[in-house]
């Protein structure tokens, strides 16, 4: 998957849909959209989202090279890889649209090396190039309990549900705390709160595009 090679003619559409990328912009693209091959590769029986608007945009341009397309699908997937319609905003994706977006993200963070808190560049690529209408991610929004909403983000902490609110400090059970005459009045112990060409074999990562998540 490394190996693969795109057509001029792809990357030239690309850029009638996107004129303002750069050369560099252009090899950041193609090496997110070979990420996404990789993770669809690997994850053959998953459900998957492609979560980037100029990867899928790449993506569709690639398809319209019909043989050489079916040629590459045959390689690298042993099957047909029909292009699939990307979510529009995170306020009509449904839940299979969450689930495969969050499979996607956990798949590009082993592809990646990433932690648990990182964005692969596939959920980058979008910021990084300044796609105008862009999908833009937020690894996690600081809320606990709550999704804090930021302007133009998908908050990806927070994309199956706000979770459990943390108990609030200095509940009896739960942490020590002083009443005033006796010092110590209960807790739970403790002492303080304290042109195609590409492999099947799916490959290894290609870098990132030259940074890991961020």
């Amino acid at each position: 998957m490394t190996d693969l090679q795109f057509p001029a003619s792809a990357r030239q559409q690309l850029l009638n849909r996107h004129p303002h990328l750069s050369d560099d912009d252009i090899v950041l693209v193609e090496t997110a959209t070979r990420q996404w091959f990789r993770i669809v590769a690997r994850q053959s029986s998953a459900k998957l989202s492609v979560p980037s608007v100029v990867v899928d945009d790449l993506w569709q341009e690639l398809t319209r090279h019909t043989q050489d397309y079916a040629t590459f699908c045959d390689a690298a997937f042993g099957r047909p890889l029909p292009h699939q319609p990307r979510f529009t905003t995170s306020a009509g994706m449904t839940n299979t649209d969450r689930s495969a977006l969050l499979a996607t993200l956990n798949h590009g963070r082993r592809d990646e090396g990433c932690g648990p808190t990182g964005l692969p560049l596939l959920f980058r690529v979008d910021q990084e190039v300044r796609v105008q209408n862009g999908k833009r991610y937020l690894a996690d929004c600081g809320g606990r309990g709550e999704c804090f909403p930021v302007s133009d983000r998908v908050c990806l902490q927070h994309l199956a549900g706000p979770g459990k609110r943390p108990k609030p400090r200095g509940i009896r059970g739960e942490l020590p705390f002083n009443d005033g005459r006796h010092g110590y009045a209960g807790g739970s112990g403790g002492s303080g709160g304290g042109e195609f060409s590409g492999g099947s074999d799916g490959g290894g990562g290609d870098g990132g595009g030259g940074g890991s998540c961020n």
